[in-house]
């Protein structure tokens, strides 16, 4: 599908053409990182990693051994850019998401965030185990962080972006500012069909910030765009190869 962005607005565009001063800076943005997954191996995406999580669920709910990840040992111990595990209900419905933008080694961070994001996520109750044979699980290993030059400085249908932004709660207490952050997947805008401008309003409201949201904050925005490698199966599509599987 082709997803075209609304005109930017001018004052955005002649800002960018300027390189217009930002004064915030958010102190957790990363660095720029080299086209690559992992520490020197090309890591893709598999249905295996998705087993494994549906593995660790269930081995954590029935209250069994931890499983093993059956891939080479140096794809477990690869050291990945940034990770997220989401859960999801038939329809496409979200019943958690959790990960990480620092780098984790594979094996252990699938493992944590399938446990954190089914339950963990305070968005949600946690996943009873009665659920399980009604989820899919998609797993997003993140890579090619690039820092943005403005807040539209990527693309749908090929990046993800982080929004970081500081504003202060008084003029008279400048010290007073507050942080905010939030993050859409790649695959997220294009499953909502959001423009870019659309996106970065809802990333706003996300972080959760509730003033105006006019040009003069959005030029404030430090954006970081990455891209994501994924894989999403269903329980029925591994449920043979689950030996803690339910019947």
């Amino acid at each position: 599908a082709l997803f075209l962005a609304a005109p930017r607005p001018s004052s955005l565009r002649d800002g960018r053409r300027r390189q217009c001063r930002r004064r915030w800076r958010w102190i957790g943005r990363p660095p720029p990182l080299p086209m690559r997954v992992g520490d020197g191996v090309s890591v893709k995406v598999t249905e295996e990693f998705c087993l494994f999580c549906f593995q660790v669920l269930l081995a954590e709910l029935q209250d069994q051994l931890a499983p093993s990840f059956d891939v080479p040992d140096l794809v477990a111990s690869a050291k990945v850019l940034g990770l997220f595990v989401t859960w999801r209900l038939p329809e496409a419905k979200l019943r958690g998401c959790i990960g990480t933008f620092r780098p984790v080694k594979l094996e252990g961070g699938l493992a944590d965030f399938a446990l954190q994001s089914s339950l963990a996520d305070r968005r949600f109750r946690p996943v009873v185990l009665e659920e399980v044979p009604l989820l899919s699980c998609r797993v997003s290993v993140l890579h090619s962080f690039e820092p943005c030059q403005d807040a539209y400085d990527w693309e749908i249908g090929t990046h993800g972006v982080r929004i970081d932004f500081m504003v202060v709660a008084s003029r008279l207490c400048p010290r007073s500012a507050k942080r905010y952050s939030a993050t859409f997947l790649p695959e997220v805008m294009v499953e909502h069909g959001m423009s870019q401008e659309v996106a970065i309003g809802k990333l706003v409201r996300k972080a959760g910030y509730r003033g105006r949201c006019d040009d003069g904050l959005i030029e404030s925005i430090d954006a970081t765009r990455f891209q994501s490698s994924i894989k999403e199966v269903s329980y029925d599509d591994v449920a043979d190869r689950l030996s803690g599987g339910l019947t």
